[in-house]
């Protein structure tokens, strides 16, 4: 039973990520309460557990000594799903506002464009890991993939958080949403690249 303590905390992280995604659709404002708490709290805090289940998940794999084919797919494919889920959320119309000059902004940081990058280098990455484990490749996540990870967990934390409580707050609040967003858009291009050009060693191997 021990060794499948992994993939059930994938599963476990997914329906964590369809919570968090709820919390987020009844999102209406600032004044939004679930439970008493302000909303975007709740889904911070789900968001985090649900992230936080993907560290521990690959080291108890590792620890276990279970590394599976199921969990080398389901695991990345849980992660793209919350962290494109959140993303399509937050350009979404629930954060939209009225800005100083009258026009519509989004406070989130997050502009559609950056969504689309995001989204394709996933889908990309997705597609060369089905082709390699169809093959019986292994196409485990590599440290630029996980540092990707990271860096969009954080990214999306802070938006939420600045959404949620530094809407007025002092400068430095949006400076640091808009670095931590820009250098996530970075990070998934460059770990992108290194994806493409592990793809391209893949179709050169020899048919079976």
């Amino acid at each position: 039973m021990r060794r499948h303590i992994p993939n059930l905390l994938t599963a476990g992280r997914f329906f964590l990520a369809v919570g968090f995604f709820v919390v987020l659709a009844f999102y209406r404002g600032p004044e939004s309460q679930l439970f008493g708490l302000p909303m975007l709290d709740v889904a911070l805090a789900v968001f985090l557990v649900a992230v936080t289940t993907d560290a521990i998940d690959g080291y108890l794999a590792r620890r276990l000594g279970h590394v599976t084919t199921f969990g080398r797919i389901a695991d990345p494919f849980v992660d793209k799903i919350i962290i494109c889920g959140a993303l399509a959320y937050l350009i979404g119309d629930p954060f939209l506002r009225v800005g100083p000059t009258g026009a519509m902004e989004n406070p989130t940081g997050w502009q559609p464009w950056m969504v689309v990058v995001i989204l394709a280098r996933e889908l990309l990455v997705t597609g060369m890991r089905s082709f390699s484990e169809s093959h019986g490749l292994p196409f485990a996540a590599t440290a630029s993939g996980k540092i990707k990870m990271f860096i969009q967990c954080v990214a999306i934390g802070c938006s939420l958080v600045y959404v949620g409580h530094w809407l007025d707050g002092p400068a430095w609040t949006a400076y640091l949403r808009d670095i931590l967003i820009w250098a996530t858009t970075l990070v998934t291009v460059v770990s992108g690249l290194a994806y493409i050009q592990r793809g391209y060693e893949l179709l050169r191997r020899p048919p079976d």
